[in-house]
């Protein structure tokens, strides 16, 4: 004589094979209570993510996506010119104009 126990295991799986095999429009995935009582009845892990096809969808908060960081501008504190490079008294943007100041005069430049 086949024990209850016994027989749960051998129709439960085909159970949950069957529901599996429902409507394509039918929810994929299993409850928490679900993946619970499969876990209950001896299925493996690897097997309960396989028939759930991912994780849980109970009781999980929605996904919120992370605001994009805004790139923070590069500030340049030489100046670079025909003549070489100066330092600047007070950092600009990269790219920005800017001159140095030579005893032959002022040099134009780009920050960098």
């Amino acid at each position: 004589m086949v024990s209850l126990k016994s027989r749960a295991r051998l129709i439960f799986p085909l159970a949950a094979l069957a529901c599996l095999c429902m409507a394509p429009d039918a929810d994929a995935y299993c409850t928490t209570r679900e993946r619970i009582q499969l876990r209950n009845e001896g299925v493996p892990p690897l097997e309960i993510d396989r028939l759930c096809a991912g994780t849980a969808q109970q009781g999980m908060a929605p996904t919120v996506p992370m605001p994009q960081q805004m790139p923070r501008p590069r500030f340049a504190s030489m100046c670079m010119t025909s003549a070489g490079p100066c330092p600047m008294a007070v950092a600009m943007p990269v790219g920005a104009s800017c001159a140095c100041y030579t005893p032959w005069g002022v040099v134009p430049g780009v920050a960098q």
